[in-house]
């Protein structure tokens, strides 16, 4: 396997993530579990499609489908039900920017569950930068606090949670998985979920399916969701999973960019300093490590 594979769908998929949100934010509407389960039933069925093209096996073998179940479960309805639901009242930027705290959740997980990958002097610290970036975002006593966004955003970081656990988890137990069929069978479990509690709590005459929802929507379930994931769950198997999930602090510069040129999404100064901090915070101990690893090799 040539050595370029590994960088070039690293960066590939931050490109494509750094750009999901603003397609969330602009499909979301007044239905947001029904517009997620949209999303992800076109992936899963892409991903099914792309399957029995290779003629390889969409179920799970019976040992793996507690993993496959809780992928389901954890990601793809927990974590994006709330987290399509939060986006009604926060902006694609800030939804980006407390999705880069992902790597300090799973790294209290992965502590716990995964042998080499315990919590050190470097996740403390982004632990604490985390929590200090995400207080200044909430803003709470400036002129920008708005409950309804603070609601929103204290929803998002529940799902951020929820997704921690089964991306640790396929870590440790997903070596033997397809990422094409486990992700197609955990979409459409989740996938069904969402419908369900749509049907359930949302006014499902509501769904908006113009030009612009239908759009984003297909550009989620095929980019997004289908190629996405696809290479994520891939390259999980092969870099460890805190520094794949480092993904999540490149995302916000590029999800911010989107935002702000084509919604005209602006950060507080306050929001803009708690993004700089949850950043740095995050990237600056690998950034460190690796250089301390290429000064040791020279």
């Amino acid at each position: 396997m040539s050595s370029y594979i590994v960088p070039f769908l690293y960066i590939t998929l931050v490109l494509i993530w750094g750009s999901t949100w603003i397609a969330i934010k602009v499909s979301v509407g007044d239905t947001p579990f029904l517009m997620a389960s949209i999303r992800f039933l076109l992936a899963g069925l892409v991903l099914v499609l792309f399957q029995k093209w290779r003629k390889r096996p969409i179920l799970p073998r019976r040992e793996d489908r507690h993993v496959i179940l809780t992928l389901g479960i954890g990601n793809f309805f927990f974590a994006y039900g709330l987290t399509y639901w939060g986006m009604q009242f926060v902006d694609s930027n800030i939804t980006s920017i407390l999705w880069a705290t992902l790597p300090v959740m799973i790294a209290v997980f992965a502590h716990r569950m995964l042998v080499n990958e315990k919590i050190n002097a470097s996740s403390i610290f982004s632990l604490v930068g985390s929590i200090i970036g995400t207080l200044f975002i909430f803003d709470l006593k400036g002129a920008d606090f708005d409950p309804q966004t603070a609601k929103g955003m204290v929803v998002i970081l529940l799902s951020i949670l929820a997704a921690a656990y089964p991306n640790v988890l396929f870590k440790r137990e997903g070596n033997n998985l397809d990422p094409v069929a486990a992700n197609a069978s955990a979409m459409l479990i989740g996938a069904t979920l969402l419908l369900i509690t749509g049907l359930i709590v949302e006014p499902w005459e509501h769904v908006v399916l113009d030009v612009v929802t239908v759009g984003a929507t297909a550009y989620l379930a095929i980019f997004g969701s289908a190629i996405g994931f696809t290479m994520y769950f891939w390259l999980v198997k092969r870099v460890p999973i805190v520094k794949m999930s480092y993904t999540t602090f490149l995302i916000p510069i590029l999800a911010s960019i989107w935002g702000w040129v084509l919604l005209g999404e602006e950060l507080s100064s306050a929001a803009l300093t708690g993004a700089v901090i949850i950043i740095l915070s995050v990237s600056m101990p690998e950034i460190l490590r690796k250089r301390v690893f290429n000064s040791n090799a020279d």
